[in-house]
């Protein structure tokens, strides 16, 4: 029952965001991947609505749940990136 729910609201989610306009994060590559300097393009049939109201698509359940043990490091790693990945190898570095 769990999945079918997570399912129909990724499917709102889509719908709504087809409808306001709003487009998920990094194409819809999966945000934990970005984070971990790989490319994984998605179906964003798994997906965050960040507080800030922003869309992070995944590949799948066990790489969102990962992503949420440390969203703000990981959504600043996926970020550097996006940006440049030669600058999440500093990051990397650096911790």
């Amino acid at each position: 029952m769990r999945i079918l729910a997570s399912i129909g609201f990724a499917f709102f989610l889509a719908l709504a965001a087809q409808a306001w306009g709003a487009s998920p994060e990094y194409d819809g590559q999966c945000a934990m991947s970005m984070s971990e300097g790989n490319s994984i393009s998605t179906d964003c049939a798994v997906v965050w609505l960040s507080p800030e109201g922003k869309i992070y698509c995944f590949f799948n359940q066990a790489a969102k749940e990962k992503f949420l043990k440390a969203p703000q490091q990981n959504l600043q790693r996926a970020q550097a990136y996006w940006d440049d990945p030669d600058v999440l190898k500093q990051i990397r570095r650096q911790q």
